[in-house]
């Protein structure tokens, strides 16, 4: 096809070998044989001369789209092979995007890449680790949970959260200090399931527990941001992840409670066979200085 449009191009068929460095009788073979492929005529040969056929010119204009189009596809993969284009899949933990590293991270690599589709999915930890292994992600920001298994990942830590009481501002306390048992005892608490985070949630239950804490639990919801914006409304309080202190509402107060501390692990994660463009991110999420 490509010896045919040369030939179109160049009026002949000894012009169009001198333009493809290829002899002359090797480009008349293949039009023959693309003839012969065909079952059409395309040229008409008038001595040393050839003409296109009404045929011969429909097919070398399509021929040439196709060309062109097969010429667009090289590039578009050695793009993608060098990961400056292409689609990335990338999970987000929606309470942990408002500062640090996930918001720098997106933001640098939209600017570098802006010929890169970023599909961003909010989902929670524990769905964004299996979704990596399985390949269904190229890349995610996420707490360390049980079901992470490091052999079948790329990890980078990122910085290692807490947990901190969230209440409504309504509700006062005797003091600005960290509180104390007493302090919230008795308090009606709002939870996320053990499903949603199994291993999180023992822990997080173990150290209450380690305090002094019976929890009170009045209501559950799976996402922190449905938890905070039951503490708004003053249904109760929460104990909830010190990241959340980046976008407070409005009607809610952070506060540390002595003698409690649940810290858990903030990680970037790519799959074992993620393509270039995830270690194009990663790179840019390795080279963020956060302090």
């Amino acid at each position: 096809m490509r010896y045919f449009v040369a030939v179109a191009d160049h009026g002949g068929i000894s012009h169009a070998a001198d333009r493809l460095n290829i002899a002359q009788p090797a480009v008349s073979r293949q039009i023959r044989d693309l003839e012969t492929e065909l079952g059409v005529n395309l040229l008409v040969r008038e001595g040393r001369r050839v003409v296109l056929t009404e045929a011969g010119r429909a097919f070398a204009a399509r021929a040439r789209a196709v060309l062109a189009a097969s010429e667009d596809a090289v590039q578009e993969a050695r793009r993608i092979d060098r990961g400056e284009a292409g689609h990335l899949r990338i999970g987000l933990l929606e309470s942990a995007s408002w500062a640090g590293h996930l918001p720098r991270a997106l933001s640098r690599f939209a600017r570098a890449h802006p010929n890169v589709r970023m599909e961003i999915i909010p989902m929670g930890s524990v769905q964004q680790i299996d979704a990596v292994m399985a390949g269904d992600l190229d890349a995610a920001f996420v707490y360390r949970q049980d079901n992470l298994v490091a052999d079948a990942v790329r990890i980078v830590p990122l910085r290692v959260d807490d947990v901190m009481l969230a209440a409504s501002v309504d509700l006062e306390f005797d003091t600005d200090e960290a509180l104390s048992l007493e302090d919230i005892d008795g308090l009606p608490l709002v939870a996320f399931p053990r499903v949603v985070a199994p291993a999180y949630y023992d822990t997080l239950f173990a150290a209450l527990e380690g305090i002094g804490l019976d929890p009170l639990i009045v209501q559950e919801a799976e996402t922190e941001t449905t938890i905070l914006s039951l503490v708004a409304a003053g249904v109760g309080c929460a104990f909830v992840n010190s990241a959340n202190m980046y976008r407070p509402p409005h009607q809610v107060q952070f506060r540390k409670v002595q003698g409690l501390s649940v810290p858990i692990e903030f990680l970037f994660l790519t799959g074992k066979r993620s393509g270039p463009l995830a270690r194009r991110l990663e790179d840019i999420v390795r080279s963020i200085d956060t302090d």
